[in-house]
């Protein structure tokens, strides 16, 4: 692990121990993703592992460079699935998915790289 991973990631817990607790309850969904792609992420796609099309881009007008991390909150009130996939578009326009089914509801973070995801 290198040192700019294990900073982003000690960040990343700092940061989601200091969220109010009201924010923690709103939904066991909620995640932070951490993009170490190598590329700066400029939509990113979350949906549920069994359905065969996108939600709405979580990142909405924000963009998220590599190395940083971004808390993807939850207000589906009408999907209550935990497996998610997951479908990152480059600034560049190319694109890379996720289909491991990732329960999001048992991980603190998501950290994509270049060839695959892993659950923290």
């Amino acid at each position: 692990m290198n040192f700019r991973r294990v900073v982003l990631f000690v960040a990343v817990v700092l940061c989601a121990s200091l969220r109010p607790t009201q924010l923690r309850a709103q939904d066991q969904r909620d995640f932070w993703v951490v993009n170490n792609t190598g590329s700066t992420i400029s939509r990113l796609y979350v949906s549920p592992h069994e359905r065969y099309d996108w939600e709405n881009d979580v990142l909405g007008d924000e963009v998220l460079p590599d190395g940083e991390a971004h808390l993807v909150t939850f207000s589906w009130r009408y999907i209550s699935s935990c497996q998610m996939d997951f479908k990152l578009v480059f600034r560049d326009g190319s694109t890379q998915t996720y289909l491991e089914g990732r329960n999001v509801c048992e991980l603190f973070a998501v950290e994509f790289n270049a060839t695959n995801s892993i659950g923290y």
